[in-house]
C-alpha cells in the first residue's frame, strides 16, 4: 500500500468517526485525495467566483473552480493557455516552462501567427440592443451585425474580435464573420487575455506580469512541495 493509498483510508476513517458525532443531517465528505493545489483568493476590486483553486488528483486529473478556463467570456486561445499553464505547473512542477509557454504564445500573437479562430470570443444579448446604457465590446459587435444584416435579438450569441484601429476596444470589437486572418489587436490579446488568464495561476506562487515579459530573479523561483 503506497503512501497515498494510507493518506485515502486515515481520512475516510476520520471522516466516519467525526460524522457520528456531528448533529442532525450535518456531515462531512470525502471527496478525493489530491497531490497538489493552488488557491487564489478573489481580490477587493474583482468580481466572480469567491474562490478560484485547480486540484491534481491521484489519477493526474484537474479539478478546476473559478478560473477563466470554465467561463465563456475569455477567447479559447486563453482558455488554452490556462489550461496548460496549470499542467506545467500541477503536473509537471515547473512553473519556468509555464512561463516560457506564455512567452512562445505572445511571440505568436505579434507575429500574427495565431489563426483568427482561436481569438473569437462570445458573450450573449441578455436585452434589447437599444435597452443597453453601456456600449461594452459584445454589444457593439451585435449593433454591427445586425446593421450588415445578421438577425440578432435577446438571446442570441455574439461571436466578435478585436481589432487593429483607432478608438475604444469596444469600437473594435468586430463580428468574427467579417474579419480576416492576422486583423486581430495583438496587444489587445497579450494584455487583456492571455497575460491575465496566466497569471490567475502564477501570482499564487509569486509571479508577475513583469516576469512573463522580462524574467524573474532566480532567489524568487518558488513551488508547491507536497
Amino acid at each position: 500500500m503506497n503512501s497515498l493509498e494510507i493518506l485515502k483510508r486515515k481520512v475516510i476513517e476520520f471522516v466516519e468517526k467525526v460524522n457520528k458525532e456531528l448533529p442532525g443531517i450535518i456531515e462531512l465528505e470525502f471527496r478525493n485525495v489530491y497531490k497538489r493545489g493552488i488557491f487564489v483568493s478573489r481580490e477587493k476590486s474583482e468580481v466572480g467566483a469567491k474562490k478560484r483553486y485547480a486540484l491534481l488528483d491521484e489519477n493526474n486529473n484537474i479539478e478546476v473552480r473559478g478560473f477563466e478556463a470554465v467561463r465563456r467570456d475569455w477567447c479559447k486561445l486563453a482558455k488554452e493557455v490556462q489550461r496548460k499553464v496549470l499542467e506545467f505547473v500541477l503536473k509537471e512542477n515547473n512553473p519556468e516552462k509555464a512561463i516560457n509557454y506564455v512567452r512562445e504564445v505572445i511571440k505568436n500573437l505579434k507575429e500574427k501567427k495565431v489563426k483568427l479562430r482561436d481569438l473569437v470570443i462570445h458573450e450573449q444579448i441578455t436585452k434589447p440592443l437599444n435597452k443597453y446604457e453601456q456600449m461594452s465590446p459584445h454589444v457593439k459587435a451585435a449593433i454591427k451585425a445586425k446593421e450588415k444584416g445578421m438577425l440578432i435579438s435577446e438571446g442570441s450569441i455574439i461571436s466578435f474580435v478585436i481589432t487593429k484601429g483607432s478608438g475604444s476596444i469596444s469600437d473594435r470589437a468586430m463580428p468574427v464573420d467579417f474579419v480576416l486572418e492576422g486583423e486581430y489587436d495583438d496587444e489587445y490579446y497579450i494584455n487583456h487575455q492571455i497575460i491575465p488568464a496566466a497569471l490567475r495561476v502564477l501570482k499564487a506562487l509569486g509571479y508577475t506580469e513583469k516576469d512573463i515579459l522580462i524574467g524573474k530573479d532566480e532567489s524568487l523561483k518558488r513551488f508547491l512541495k507536497w
